[in-house]
């Protein structure tokens, strides 16, 4: 095995910090969700007189931060059957319970415009609905989606060993994300019915060319980190990525946040924000998971029927802030965590379960 293998297999320590920018990412979804989307979707009783409209800023973070934790979570465990294992685990069951629970959800007001119907509940189910045509049961999953398919793009390129050559690997898919999203971006508005105008728009949610940019720079600071190939080249490469994500987003995300975004992650890799280690984002990012699925419809439902109620816009903002948050920790620790760990128990009890004795052949 070669040093720079080595290097990339290396354990390391839970990195606090990086746990802390995952609540934070977390947080401003919520507050982009509940003060800035609701007001453009719903509009308050009367004006809210501020809002958070920088939600795109904490998906691209978290993005960066997907590509930095899990190429972590990948080499180090070398094997590719335990990482889809530990993600599926981890996001599949809870995710199926808020898709059942979202059939009673999408019928209430403000959500009952739009209710769910079984093709798009069934679509949902397979956490690629617009892969298949169908809008997310709620919105703010379609960044799961991707997700998911992040990992199914980390473990093809692990399996053909393009992340050992991962300079041809991310190289060439970041060369098809500047080739195709500008082309298919294009011709939207002329071939948008086009048959293989569709076919082509699934494989770019598929290989995730609008966003493998933004996973590619999380896995050259994790080889940063790792002292993996050379510094000055692995910092060549961030550079190439953020610009090949600027030249297909069309100008929605500023550039001077990705640098800010990229030192924050770098620094935070390293141990040097300390002030992020405080206990309280800590424990937020335990409960980040239920919080990203649990905020948005509710908290719409909630913060709607309370303004709609005579309740000040504020208030009831803050309530639907309240609500959310308390959601998150009740079912974080008496369903997700429960369920995963249940399930964690049986696939280590399945992976360390002893080969049956060869019994000898019988004496003639």
């Amino acid at each position: 095995m070669s040093e720079s293998t080595q290097s990339i297999l290396k354990p390391h320590q839970r990195i606090v910090e990086l746990d802390a920018l995952r609540a934070l990412a977390a947080i401003n979804l919520l507050l982009f969700h509940l003060s800035y989307v609701y007001a453009v979707k719903y509009g308050f009783v009367s004006p809210l007189g501020w809002s958070w409209p920088f939600g795109k800023y904490g998906v691209e973070m978290f993005f960066i931060l997907s590509g930095f934790v899990n190429s972590m979570s990948l080499l180090r465990r070398g094997k590719p059957v335990d990482f889809v294992a530990a993600r599926m685990i981890r996001i599949v069951p809870f995710f199926l319970i808020v898709i059942v629970a979202n059939l009673w959800i999408t019928r209430q007001m403000p959500l009952s415009g739009e209710p769910l119907g079984a093709e798009q509940f069934f679509a949902n189910l397979t956490l690629l609905p617009r892969v298949l045509g169908y809008e997310c049961v709620d919105p703010v999953m379609w960044t799961l989606q991707v997700e998911m398919m992040f990992y199914i793009t980390l473990v093809v390129l692990f399996k053909i060993g393009a992340l050992r050559r991962y300079f041809i690997g991310w190289g060439t898919l970041c060369a098809l994300s500047l080739i195709a999203c500008p082309m298919l971006d294009a011709y939207a508005d002329q071939y948008a019915d086009a048959r293989w105008f569709s076919l082509l728009s699934s494989l770019r949610l598929l290989m995730l060319l609008d966003f493998v940019p933004l996973f590619a720079i999380g896995f050259l600071l994790y080889m940063i980190k790792t002292g993996t190939g050379k510094r000055w080249q692995n910092m060549l490469g961030i550079l190439l990525a953020c610009g090949v994500f600027h030249s297909i987003d069309h100008g929605k995300h500023n550039p001077v946040a990705t640098v800010l975004i990229v030192t924050l992650v770098t620094l935070c890799a390293y141990g040097k924000m300390p002030l992020l280690r405080l206990r309280p984002l800590v424990y937020i990012s335990t409960i980040s998971y239920a919080l990203y699925l649990c905020h948005n419809n509710l908290g719409c439902i909630l913060m709607y029927r309370l303004n709609h109620s005579g309740i000040p816009s504020n208030i009831s903002f803050l309530m639907a802030v309240a609500f959310s948050f308390s959601l998150a920790i009740i079912v974080t620790h008496r369903i997700e965590q429960p369920i995963t760990n249940a399930l964690r128990k049986l696939w280590t009890r399945h992976r360390t379960k002893p080969e049956p004795e060869s019994v000898p052949a019988a004496v003639s």
